[in-house]
């Protein structure tokens, strides 16, 4: 078997950098949250372009504050999570590209720029423990099927795709029991749960 390939995916030292949004911790949450609206390119280019001359986005800007605000009462609490430290890494995710890049970079190992295809990915060790967000049915679901082959947990507020659900829901995916299949592919089992916010359902 030939050794494990090394794939230079992002330069997550950039995007750091841009994001405004980050707390050391003994364990990293990755938030993908829309803090600018870009325009839609015509152009199919590759090229991941910032954030920074797009409108700003108070909704994304909202998500944000959430997740600092969540984590903030996580640290302060003796008893959630004693003698550990949860820490972020906020990214503005105003675009397709963005989002995919600030993916990849939340699966960079710890103190590095890069992503390593390993044989098995049991013992990986990315720099965010779990993803929040993005807030976009289709954003979450290509985020979803990217942190899956990692075994990252991706949680997002986003509308379910599936038109037989009416309400809203919760995209959870990742590890641990909670598998169901994929909406609309019946008999293809993957990493997707839906939990309806809606408790009499």
């Amino acid at each position: 078997m030939p050794p494990p390939a090394l794939l230079r995916l992002c330069l997550c030292a950039a995007a750091a950098a841009a994001s405004s949004f980050t707390l050391r911790g003994d364990h990293r949450l990755a938030g993908l949250f829309p803090l600018h609206t870009a325009r839609r390119r015509d152009d199919a280019s590759l090229l991941v372009r910032g954030c920074e001359d797009a409108a700003f986005k108070s909704h994304g800007y909202c998500l944000s504050q959430a997740l600092r605000f969540a984590v903030e009462e996580i640290n302060n609490s003796s008893t959630l999570l004693p003698n550990v430290t949860l820490g972020y890494e906020i990214y503005d995710t105003c675009s397709e590209p963005t989002n995919f890049h600030a993916t990849l970079c939340a699966l960079a190992r710890k103190g590095r720029q890069d992503v390593q295809v390993l044989s098995s990915f049991q013992h990986y060790e990315p720099q965010a423990v779990a993803v929040i967000g993005p807030d976009s049915t289709r954003l979450a679901l290509t985020t979803a099927a990217v942190l899956s082959l990692f075994l990252v947990p991706e949680v997002s507020a986003a509308p379910v795709a599936d038109e037989e659900q009416r309400s809203q829901g919760v995209i959870v995916s990742g590890r641990g029991a909670l598998r169901a299949e994929e909406p609309g592919r019946a008999g293809n089992a993957a990493p997707l749960c839906v939990l309806s916010q809606d408790p009499s359902q």
